[in-house]
């Protein structure tokens, strides 16, 4: 049984003509590393928040369709029970972030669920441990980098011991080292903890070395799901619906243009993409 299942999800939010979401119909496997890619309006956001429950509870508009998260409608079970089990960080961190310490920010959750305050203890050091900022755990959040307080806002949320842990555009405000130890971090918690990680956004650039699948959204629709393999294919089309394609694709389709490279050499997502390229290209006795 996947452990999220969307069936013929709609959303439109008041006084707007055109749906966030068209009947959006999706599985999410448990344990599993999805990226939902699009461009600004292609709702992106709106899909998160059907995933733990804010639409249709706490969102106004009109919904239709169904989640379940392993069986049970969202529209049936009340948001304070999802959010043990789907825990949501919204794009910008600086949101989320209120307390005085790392490790009090840390701490706000599980403390709201009453739990005793050993197996808090326990919570906050492994969430700071995962997350890389145990040496930081005294830090006001307002001092700590960008990347920091992604981070921070992931750890106040993991400390809750989510089976799915939804991340709303993590990657927008970060440069490209930052990226890259963000997703390096969530693809090492997603396999020490056994969760479902879900990310969104408009970058193919990153994630597709580190995503077991994408599902890519246009105005609403969702125009396909699959491997990076089979998602990421043309440059062009994914421009079009506001994607920015991976670097090495764009080089890749260049090469096949100038007959360097068959298209079925194309490199479309899979990591070790350089090196495939690479090894393409000494075949053919090009110099890279």
């Amino acid at each position: 049984m996947p452990i999220l299942s969307l069936s013929k999800v709609s959303f439109r939010y008041p006084e707007q003509k055109r749906s966030a979401l068209t009947e959006v119909s999706l599985d999410i496997q448990k344990g599993e590393f999805l990226a939902i890619l699009g461009g600004d309006g292609s709702g992106k956001s709106t899909l998160c928040k059907t995933l733990n429950g804010l639409i249709p509870h706490h969102v106004k508009g009109v919904f239709s369709g169904d989640v379940l998260l392993e069986g049970r409608s969202t529209r049936s079970t009340p948001v304070t029970e999802i959010a043990t089990q789907v825990a949501l960080s919204l794009q910008d961190p600086e949101m989320q972030l209120f307390t005085d310490s790392v490790e009090e920010e840390a701490a706000f959750a599980p403390e709201n669920l009453a739990l005793p305050w050993a197996e808090i203890d326990a919570r906050v050091k492994r969430a700071l441990h995962v997350t890389g900022l145990s040496s930081l755990r005294e830090k006001s959040p307002s001092a700590l980098s960008g990347g920091q307080k992604q981070r921070l806002a992931i750890a106040s949320v993991v400390s809750m011991l989510p089976s799915v842990l939804v991340l709303d555009e993590p990657l927008s405000m970060l440069d490209p080292r930052g990226r890259q130890e963000l997703l390096v971090m969530l693809d090492s918690l997603r396999r020490e903890r056994q969760i479902t990680v879900i990310i969104s956004s408009n970058t193919a650039e990153e994630i597709a070395s580190h995503c077991d699948r994408i599902a890519l959204l246009d105005r609403g629709r969702l125009l396909g799901v699959g491997s990076p393999a089979e998602m990421l294919t043309s440059s062009e089309r994914l421009l079009e619906i506001g994607v920015e394609p991976p670097q090495l694709l764009e080089l890749s389709e260049r090469l096949v243009a100038s007959g360097f490279l068959r298209e079925d050499q194309k490199f479309i997502g899979e990591e070790r993409g350089a090196e495939q390229l690479l090894s393409s290209l000494s075949k053919r006795g090009a110099r890279p």
